[in-house]
């Protein structure tokens, strides 16, 4: 490689480079909680409260982080959802489902199987749990109404609008609230989350292979509006119901709008645990670290913790979550952080119709990298 060809790579990066947005003033430090053992789960309903499947207890937060009430579970708890009037569901490894307020159990039944999805109504006088053996059931104030099997394994299950939306190992599902069929979609892939987005129904599929995803958007009543495909597995899936945060492992954070259109694409450099998006801000957990990215689809802030970034979340209140820890036997523990938005986004305008390629701050690290190396090689030819 001459002299010449050296000079013009070396200024070509420099240039782009220069080009990088700056980042803006981080996040300020609001909060945090920990305790021992791992968070499987993390629920926040309108009010601002957090509900936690928090090892072996059942756990309620304040918005500020304050600790209201913790009740053991019966087994390791992994999932939860969260009322608008704080009835805490749960379900367990150990093939329960349980109701908590005020720190004191309101119901409960044992399944088949573990209880790895849950979802309540706002009141708390509906809820739904689904298992590993690939049942449904149905609860009216803490008592069984019914259960139907959907597949050998329940990822996702959502109530919404009067409709129960499951999300098994054989496809998407909308029952009503007496358990009649109402329109499934079934033999593409496994279904790993339903959301609700604005009228819309999305759903993530992903193949047991884990080589590609595909996000579909369908009406209430099954017609599928929009598809996106993954190549690489789409491990978590949020919505604030104007957007749809992806991301996993397939090297990108993207945003899509509720017409199923790429608003950004940022890239990312690790293997996302969770994301969340609210009001065009979306932040993500990979490996021992989160980052922010702003509505204009720039990278404004990253963290590194002493452990993995599990989970991610917005609350209602204007701030956003960070929950990280270990897993260890040994060591096993969890923090969860809150981060104010105050002063983190580079503008705060309206997205940009057309997609936004976003900045992350080890692709800048290695242009760094890059033109450090250039420079060697430059003066080395010199000498």
């Amino acid at each position: 490689m001459g002299k010449r060809t050296l000079v013009s790579i070396a200024l070509v990066l420099l240039f782009s480079l220069q080009a990088l947005p700056a980042f803006s003033v981080q996040p300020s430090r609001l909060w945090s909680y920990s305790d021992t053992c791992a968070i499987f789960s993390l629920a926040i309903n309108d009010n601002g409260k957090i509900g936690l499947a928090f090892g072996y207890n059942a756990e309620l937060l304040s918005p500020d982080g304050k600790l209201l009430w913790k009740v053991p579970t019966r087994g390791i708890a992994y999932s939860s959802a969260l009322s608008s009037n704080d009835v805490l569901l749960i379900g367990t490894e150990g093939s329960w489902v349980q109701a908590f307020k005020d720190k004191k159990i309101l119901w409960e039944h044992k399944l088949r199987n573990a209880v790895v999805s849950v979802s309540i109504s706002p009141n708390g006088s509906v809820a739904v749990a689904g298992d590993a053996s690939g049942y449904v059931y149905l609860f009216r104030d803490g008592r069984l109404a019914w259960e139907k099997k959907v597949g050998n394994y329940v990822w996702s299950v959502l109530l919404s609008g009067g409709v129960l939306y499951v999300g098994s190992d054989s496809g998407i599902f909308a029952l009503s609230m007496e358990g009649r069929p109402l329109w499934s979609r079934k033999g593409e892939a496994a279904v790993r989350k339903v959301l609700a987005a604005g009228g819309k129904i999305v759903a993530l599929f992903v193949p047991d292979s884990e080589e590609w995803s595909e996000v579909m958007a369908f009406t209430p009543s099954g017609r599928e509006l929009w598809r996106r495909h993954f190549r690489g597995y789409a491990r978590a899936i949020s919505s604030d119901g104007n957007n749809v945060g992806i991301a996993g492992n397939f090297g990108n954070v993207t945003l899509l709008s509720l017409d199923g259109d790429v608003i950004y694409s940022v890239p990312l450099i690790g293997y996302a645990y969770d994301v969340a998006t609210r009001e065009g801000y979306t932040v993500v957990s990979f490996g021992n670290e989160a980052e922010l990215i702003a509505p204009n689809g720039t990278v404004t802030w990253f963290q590194r913790f002493n452990g993995t970034a599990y989970h991610v979340a917005f609350s209602p209140r204007g701030y956003f979550l960070t929950e990280y820890g270990s897993h260890d036997l040994q060591n096993c523990y969890s923090v969860i952080i809150a981060w104010s938005l105050e002063g983190s986004a580079t503008s705060t305008t309206s997205v940009e119709a057309t997609p936004r390629q976003g900045v992350n701050p080890y692709v800048v690290s290695a242009l760094l990298i890059v033109l450090t190396t250039l420079g060697v090689l430059l003066w080395r030819k010199r000498s």
